[in-house]
């Protein structure tokens, strides 16, 4: 603990020192959920017109974010490669590179309180440009306490913008009046629902994606994301479109340049089953709001027999966790769900509170053994069958999704 500590104080001095050398303007990508997926649409907007870079994987805590800004790619425990990466330090500060980023997209991430303090620290206030804000739910509970902690640790950064700056909020899944409390830049919101400045709207599904408009102002723009099967994929759209907007790329820009964009492996991306069955893949990460609006997005995914959910454990919930979890069983058993499988400690009053709620008993099942619940699922699919597979990342569920896809 020591030793990583003494890192993260190294690379926090060189990361300042190289931002103030190159002064790149800076977006900042935080909140509960999605915000990788906001990263890589963002970047997928910028790249076209500015010189960018933006954090790789999930390099967003306190090693990911200073090696993103010294453009080092990883980090892994080798005593060569920290020396590489010291002396690549070294080198941007003495030397000059013609080559380094006009803008960072930078994702940071808060697992407990303070986390958000000493990343946003490491940014000169004048290089900071845009701050988007994906939403604030309950997670990392464990180390929170309540929500009230993580709306003041996922709002801490707003206090960095200037006038002339801009936030960018995720209106769905925020209190906007509330959060607007912590602005005196710019704002900008967006979402599915009215009052967004930028809003997606005339949304419809299809074989292979989903076709929508986006709405900015008097502007309408038509487009579509290959692979997608639920509306709240549209908003890393959303707020990257408003990021182009802080940039001075048009609406029609951003959109003919997110035709580009891929959905992340494990986040809502549509798989081939065996069998003839689709497999929804949302295993990267579980949330109480995740979760509910995946299991809202199977219902309303409008093909498939039978829609089955096999939900794992959320983890990292606290003293809140069976609360949380029953608060989804309970949903599963008001929804057109036909099966429902769990998988877990945590994930049995998930199981427990849907029957109880009236989920058909023989509809529903619990299994604690990975390879069971695998050969069950298995036995029971048949073709054109809808099969969503979700659990937080220690839960490993992509196992399950190892077994059930096809290659």
């Amino acid at each position: 603990m020591f030793l990583e500590k003494k890192l993260q104080r190294i690379l926090k001095v060189f990361a300042k020192a190289i931002l103030k050398k190159y002064q790149p303007q800076i977006v900042i990508i935080v909140g509960s959920v999605g915000k990788t997926s906001t990263k890589e649409a963002v970047y997928t907007v910028l790249e076209g017109k500015f010189k960018v870079r933006r954090s790789i994987k999930n390099y967003n805590n306190e090693i990911g974010v200073p090696l993103t800004i010294l453009g080092s790619p990883s980090g892994e425990r080798s005593f060569l490669r920290w020396l590489k990466i010291f002396f690549k330090a070294i080198f941007l500060n003495i030397f000059r590179d013609k080559d380094y980023p006009e803008i960072l997209v930078l994702e940071m991430a808060a697992d407990k309180p303070g986390d958000l303090k000493y990343l946003i620290d490491i940014i000169l206030k004048k290089l900071l440009k845009v701050i988007v804000l994906t939403g604030i739910a309950p997670v990392h509970l464990e180390f929170f306490g309540t929500m009230d902690n993580i709306f003041e640790e996922k709002t801490t950064p707003f206090s960095h913008l200037e006038k002339n700056d801009f936030a960018i909020i995720n209106k769905d899944d925020c209190d906007l009046e509330k959060v607007k409390e912590k602005i005196h830049s710019n704002l900008l919101s967006y979402g599915l629902s009215q009052g967004s400045d930028i809003k997606a709207q005339e949304i419809d599904y299809d074989r292979t994606g989903l076709k929508f408009e986006f709405k900015y102002k008097d502007k309408i723009v038509s487009s579509r994301l290959e692979g997608a099967i639920a509306k709240h994929q549209l908003y890393s759209l959303l707020g990257a479109a408003a990021v182009g907007i802080s940039f001075n790329i048009s609406l029609d820009e951003s959109l003919e340049a997110l035709k580009e964009y891929q959905i992340l492996p494990g986040r809502m991306r549509k798989l081939k089953g065996i069998k003839k069955t689709t497999i929804i893949d949302d295993t990267y990460n579980s949330s109480p709001e995740a979760a509910k609006k995946t299991l809202q997005a199977l219902v309303d995914f409008p093909f498939g027999k039978r829609k089955i959910a096999v939900l794992g454990d959320m983890l990292e919930l606290g003293q809140g966790s069976e609360k949380l979890h029953r608060e989804v069983g309970g949903i599963v058993a008001k929804l057109e769900i036909d099966y429902l499988i769990t998988f877990g400690k945590e994930s049995k009053y998930i199981f427990d509170e849907a029957r109880k709620t009236g989920f058909p008993i023989d509809q529903s099942f619990q299994f604690d053994d990975i390879e069971k619940i695998t050969d069950f699922i298995r036995n029971l699919i048949i073709p054109d069958d809808i099969l969503l597979i979700k659990g937080s990342r220690a839960m490993k569920m992509e196992e399950i999704i190892k077994k059930v896809s096809v290659d």
